[in-house]
């Protein structure tokens, strides 16, 4: 059975007197008509998930990725690290299905905004606990984003509450960008302090256009990204409650593999490198044979 290889591309107009089409991924190019193509009508290009063979393209997977112009594409494309390639197309798919105007236009916005997005792929998401190795801020919050929207889901929250969840489990970790363990030490350029803070100075522009568009979902962000105070707020909103839930869920289960990583399968406990112990059901069947 052949083994085909995914990826996301940029679906472009080459030569248009002959309908041929550049499918242009980070590492490869393929030419097609677009009888073979998902084509929106009246584009210059659009983002897709395609599926290839070697240097054969087999078919576009899935059109519905949010859209953004070619040179943002271009930019996420090299920025992208070796592990993060579901994480981007989660995410871009997801950012697709929102319906809130506003919303959306913020999403879009951050996602475009080079000052964000490059170091939001570099970063680790702690310097010494969970997914703290280059990359894992951008892998930690999409896990944290899509466990929301799950969560908002399932809990038969309203759909803009869904979509609000889905954004602020992306960015509730947003402002550790900044913080001394993804900057250069040498030059002192990183903060130490509470992250949540620093992600209203990182999403101050994106966060200003949204109240003047939506002032009750620019407040419904804002309580989202903001720490909690020994759960002491006049009132909160539920996707607070299941953004926070994703997070650790997301943190418990990396330091639980991590712990484990190398162990035997009859080992049931492990202490991740910070002192955590984490028990699991281990095999049974190897737990069970004399």
């Amino acid at each position: 059975m052949e083994d085909f290889d995914v990826d996301i591309a940029w679906i472009s107009p080459l030569d248009k007197a002959n309908d041929i089409w550049s499918v242009e991924t980070r590492d490869k190019q393929f030419y097609q008509k677009s009888s073979n193509l998902k084509v929106p009508q009246h584009t210059d290009g659009y983002i897709a998930v395609i599926e290839f063979h070697g240097s054969q393209f087999t078919r576009v997977l899935d059109a519905e990725i949010l859209q953004l112009p070619q040179d943002v594409v271009r930019t996420h494309f090299a920025w992208r690290q070796p592990d993060q390639l579901d994480a981007q197309g989660m995410l871009w798919h997801h950012a697709a299905m929102i319906k809130n105007t506003a919303l959306k236009e913020f999403i879009t916005n951050v996602l475009s905004d080079a000052k964000i997005m490059h170091p939001f792929y570099m970063a680790r998401a702690s310097q010494d606990f969970h997914h703290n190795e280059k990359g894992g801020l951008f892998k930690h919050s999409v896990q944290v984003a899509l466990t929301a929207i799950h969560l908002a889901h399932n809990h038969e929250l309203e759909q803009g509450e869904i979509e609000c969840a889905f954004v602020c489990g992306l960015l509730h970790d947003i402002g550790k960008i900044m913080m001394f363990y993804n900057t250069d030490k040498n030059q002192q350029k990183g903060v130490n302090g509470q992250h949540e803070a620093f992600s209203f100075m990182v999403l101050a522009e994106h966060l200003e256009r949204l109240k003047a568009q939506d002032k009750t979902l620019f407040e419904a962000v804002s309580a989202t990204l903001s720490v909690n105070v020994n759960g002491k707020k006049h009132c909160e909103y539920v996707i607070e409650t299941i953004v926070r839930a994703a997070d650790r869920v997301s943190a418990e289960a990396y330091q639980s593999r991590a712990a484990f990583k190398g162990k035997p399968a009859t080992q049931l406990y492990a202490n991740y490198k910070s002192g955590k112990r984490y028990k699991r059901l281990g095999d049974a069947q190897l737990l069970s044979a004399p």
